[in-house]
């Protein structure tokens, strides 16, 4: 090895004993370059023979692309002298490449002269752009540890190394490493690391001396491994310790067997000298005797294979005879004491010549305890590892240039990275992938996010940000802790920052504060009146619809409490005192309608849902009540039983007109065709008369009564209220007499509406009759017409109307007014106030059905003693062209030729209407029905001209049987007659003005104009 260490050389068969026997490539070049001798591992490598030189020929081994370099640094260092380092590939025997390190320097003769250059060639093949990262615990390490830079410039001193050389960091950390080396060591150790530098990743160990602080010198042994390539590293790292005594030990045997006995029995550590053929115990020294237990006399009577296990002695035998047995072994191994017990060790060996033997010399260190001490460090980290690994929360760290040297899944996880190596970047780049805000959306700079501020020593505390991913948009709530860690001179040598995952929780606390927001909503907005009390039922809340049922603000009720004056009537205070005492028992179903005052005095009708709030002990705590006005609705409900009977009176009513018409028909026709056949002066002209009148008088009954029943069958027009009052103005003074003044008073730019005039007429003779028998001692009927808007707020209070534009009708007397209860049923059938035989009570009925049916609103209000005003509310229609036909005077009844077919139920009006037509010249068919209609129709072979029929029958209804005769008699007119109809013919009673219709009871002069002016309508 002397050639390699600078010494003189040894003679040539040890040299390249040596040399065989490294494994490096090893080579000779002349002071001129040419390569003089190559190793057994160059040629075997190149395919060459033993022996061979390459002389200036080493080119050819070279890869082309890297001739050019290699050679350029080659000529370099040997026209300079420096020594020379290159990474360059050479072929294999098998035409391969691999990369190997080339390192050379020169030896110089006593003059300087360069006698020779000694290089190495190590295979960097497997090492090259591989990546590892190094992470140690050095703090707890058992030996020292520095980080040095590639110049030797010590970047980290571990407090291990700082004990054993005596520097402060502040005066170790920065120097050059080799300044504290022995001269005499510092070519040798310089040499071996500017090889090291060449090999990332590789390792050498060296003996060396170095200067203690105090100024002597320490034997170190150290081994350093090149991590510089390690972006979580970037330095050299070199563990070492004193090694002092055992380099003392060895320098004694090598001065002489006298100063090596004394070295050896001196040292402090088992030593001992074995034979290497037969293994034999040959010295020990006392610390051995002394560790071991054994004798000096036992151990010289055994063999190094006692005092290991049994089952350790193969593996022994095997590194004692396998390959470099002669070169210098370390290791730990087990080693049995003299009792029984097995401990670890640590040994040291070499060879030497002992006694004219070829024996080897070992250094036996006790290493249990300290091996003992790293696994339990190793079980510690593996169990943080674990920890770390499992934990639901991510954790990151990083040094202090900013990259992040690891994640543990849960961080790559929120992050979104499929593995570690794509996480591990610079903190710079990170920012590109991500953005961070704070919660309202305020963007975080890169240099204020939790790592930077870590890295420059701040501690983060739960600190709540935004995390969003710039390429997805996917955010995430994060919560962030972290803190630096400091080295033993303060400076922050690594950053660690945790944060947790609160998007769900951020999520639901968002959804629980939006639900209690809608409640607060609903809270103010629902239409219950909501009172909470105290458990000494004083008010504690009241929200707006309780300010609006009450008219109380809720600064004026807020404490109020028992008997509650202001809003319970004096005359309910002694029910709620056990109502109170019920829900102070728990009484769940304690609920009350009762009476109530407003601020402004009125008072109104609420009813009270309380529910008793309680503790877990079923302790009362206080009442929460909801409370709905009832006032609006009680008014309503009676309304409604008011109108479900008038409903009720009117079925009745138009029942009852319905089959009297029928009656009606046959009596005032037969009765009308006896007048018209007796001559004036017959006797019986004058009974038949009085008949006549009597079946007119009940026709005007039951239009009246289907007038109330909204039955009768309207023929609406649109109209001008001021002309109709106008019109029936001279009739209505002659109705109420001289004593009644008349007055009217009719807007201008007076609204139309849609009505029947006769209808309306009847109202206005109906109303001023009413008007007259109020004032049989005189007075005034006024009569007035204007245009009104009905707003909600009245529809909502008259359910029978509806809001919008409205032409009015009022009529007002002077006479003597009603009293409420008398006012509640004037609109009833039959209901009067007047005395036997002076009123049917139908006439304020039929008001009120003809409004209903005309789709208006009737209302009424009197005062006893003052009057009464009616007032008839019909809506507005649009003005349309043209006015109403005009009637000519009476003619001569018209006759006809055509065949008419008679379809009514009942037999005596059927009869009847065949006895008109047929006097009229028409001829007839008949059936009694809308099935029997049918039949006659298929058997009749002409033509049928006309159909009349009435419109409800039992089994086939008149309209239907007016379609299917159409079908098979294209052309057929058709007359509807009947005394009322729901039937599509009429809809709700209107008149349609395509539908011919005639109403019961008729005439005969009726019909028959009625069968002509259908006949000679125009074909559609």
């Amino acid at each position: 090895m002397a050639v390699l260490t600078g010494e003189a050389p040894p003679d040539g068969f040890v040299f390249e004993d040596i040399a065989d026997a490294m494994p490096h490539m090893v080579w000779l070049a002349g002071p001129d370059g040419g390569t003089t001798y190559h190793n057994r591992r160059i040629l075997e490598y190149a395919g060459l023979p033993a022996g061979v030189t390459l002389g200036a020929g080493w080119e050819r081994l070279v890869h082309p692309d890297d001739v050019p370099a290699t050679r350029a640094t080659w000529l370099h260092s040997v026209g300079t002298g420096e020594p020379f380092e290159s990474e360059y590939r050479l072929r294999r025997h098998d035409g391969a490449y691999r990369w190997f390190l080339a390192r050379a320097h020169t030896q110089l003769d006593g003059r300087g002269e360069v006698v020779r250059w000694v290089g190495t060639c190590t295979d960097i093949e497997d090492q090259k752009g591989a990546e590892s990262r190094f992470r140690a615990i050095i703090e707890k390490s058992f030996d020292a540890v520095d980080l040095i830079a590639p110049d030797g410039t010590i970047l980290y001193s571990s407090p291990a190394g700082i004990r054993l050389l005596g520097y402060p960091q502040d005066e170790d950390v920065g120097r050059n490493g080799f300044e504290l080396m022995h001269p005499d060591d510092m070519v040798r150790v310089r040499a071996e690391f500017e090889r090291l530098l060449a090999t990332p990743g590789g390792s050498a160990d060296t003996v060396h001396r170095a200067r203690h602080r105090d100024a002597h010198y320490l034997w170190l042994e150290a081994r350093a491994t090149n991590l510089l390539h390690d972006p979580a590293v970037r330095a050299v790292v070199v563990n070492f310790r004193d090694v002092s005594d055992r380099v003392a030990a060895e320098e004694q045997l090598r001065e002489g067997e006298r100063r090596y006995r004394e070295l050896f029995d001196a040292s402090p550590h088992p030593m001992w000298v074995y034979d290497a053929e037969t293994l034999r115990f040959l010295a020990v020294n006392d610390a051995a005797v002394e560790c071991y237990g054994y004798t000096r006399d036992e151990f010289l009577d055994m063999r190094v294979t006692d005092i290991r296990p049994p089952e350790d002695v193969p593996a022994l035998l095997a590194a004692i005879q396998g390959p470099g047995a002669a070169l210098q072994r370390r290791g730990v191994w087990r080693h049995r004491w003299k009792d029984g017990s097995v401990r670890d060790v640590e040994v040291a060996d070499r060879s030497l010549a002992f006694g004219g033997r070829l024996a080897r010399l070992v250094l036996a260190l006790d290493a249990t305890d300290r091996l003992r001490a790293e696994r339990e460090l190793e079980r510690g980290l593996a169990r943080l590892r674990a920890v770390v690994e499992t934990m639901a929360d991510g954790l990151v760290y990083a040094d202090p240039e900013g990259n992040l040297l690891d994640w543990n899944p849960a961080a790559l996880r929120l992050h979104g990275y499929a593995s570690p190596d794509e996480a591990r970047r610079h903190l710079s780049s990170f920012a590109d992938t991500f953005t961070l805000s704070r919660p309202d959306g305020t963007p975080v700079p890169p240099r204020d996010w939790p790592m930077p501020r870590v890295l420059r020593g701040e501690a983060v505390t739960d600190e709540k940000y935004v995390l969003r991913r710039r390429d997805t948009g996917a955010e995430r709530v994060m919560r962030y802790s972290g803190a630096p860690v400091r080295g033993p001179g303060g400076d922050v040598e690594l950053g660690v920052v945790t944060f947790h995952d609160v998007t769900d929780r951020k999520r639901a606390e968002a959804e629980r504060d939006a639900l209690l927001a809608r409640l607060q909503v609903q809270f103010e907005r629902m239409p219950l009146a909501y009172v909470q009390f105290g458990a000494d039922l004083r008010v504690t809340d009241w929200n707006p619809a309780a300010e609006r049922i009450f008219g109380f603000r809720k600064d004026e009720v807020l404490g109020m409490g028992p008997p509650y004056e202001r809003i319970v009537p004096a005359s309910f205070r002694a029910e709620a005192e056990p109502l109170l005492a019920r829900i102070r028992a728990g009484d769940m179903a304690a609920h009350s309608v009762n009476l109530n005052l407003t601020k402004d005095g009125r008072t109104i009708t609420c009813e009270w849902f309380n529910t008793p709030l309680l503790d877990e002990g079923g302790r009362f705590t206080g009442l929460l009540c909801l409370a709905q006005d009832l006032t609006a609705r009680l008014l309503l409900e009676e309304q409604f039983r008011q109108a479900q009977k008038m409903e009720a009176f009117g079925q009745l009513a138009g029942g009852v007109a319905h089959d009297f018409n029928n009656l009606l028909t046959i009596i005032n026709g037969y009765s009308d065709i006896v007048l018209g056949g007796l001559p004036p002066g017959d006797p019986n002209r004058g009974l038949v008369t009085e008949i006549h009148r009597a079946g007119e008088r009940s026709a005007g009954l039951t239009r009246q009564l289907l007038a109330f029943s909204r039955k009768q069958v309207l023929a609406p027009k649109v109209l001008d209220l001021n002309a109709v009052v106008g019109d029936t103005a001279s009739m209505l003074r002659r109705v109420i007499g001289e004593d009644v003044k008349l007055s009217t008073t009719t807007a201008s730019g007076l609204w139309p509406v849609k009505a029947d005039p006769g209808q309306v007429e009847q109202i206005l003779l109906n109303l001023a009759v009413n008007a007259r028998d109020a004032m049989p001692t005189g007075g005034k009927l006024t009569i007035e017409t204007g245009n009104v808007e009905l707003d909600e707020t009245y529809a909502a209070s008259h359910p029978d109307a509806r809001p919008g534009p409205h032409v009015l009708l009022a009529v007002s007397d002077t006479g003597c007014g009603m009293t409420p209860e008398v006012r509640a049923k004037i609109f009833e059938p039959f209901f009067t106030t007047k005395g036997p035989g002076k009123g049917t009570g139908l006439g304020l009925a039929t008001v009120y059905g003809i409004v209903k049916q005309s789709g208006g609103h009737v209302d009424v209000y009197s005062e006893v003693g003052v009057g009464t005003t009616f007032k008839v509310y019909l809506p507005r229609t649009e003005p349309t062209g043209g006015g109403a036909k005009s009637h000519s005077a009476l003619r001569a009844l018209p006759r006809g030729t055509e065949t008419v077919l008679v379809v009514e139920d009942d037999a005596a009006v059927r009869a009847l209407t065949r006895h008109i037509l047929q006097s009229a010249g028409y001829a007839v068919l008949e059936a009694a029905g809308g099935d029997e209609a049918l039949r006659v129709a298929a058997d009749h072979a002409g033509r049928i001209d006309l159909l009349v029929t009435d419109v409800v029958m039992p089994g086939l209804g008149g309209r239907a049987a007016a379609e299917r005769l159409a079908e098979r008699h294209p052309g057929l007119r058709v007359l509807f007659v009947s005394g009322y109809t729901d039937d599509a013919v009429v809809r709700h009673g209107v008149l349609h003005e395509s539908v011919n219709f005639l109403q019961k009871p008729f005439t005969p002069a009726a019909l028959a104009w009625k069968v002509r002016e259908v006949l000679d309508q125009p074909s559609t």
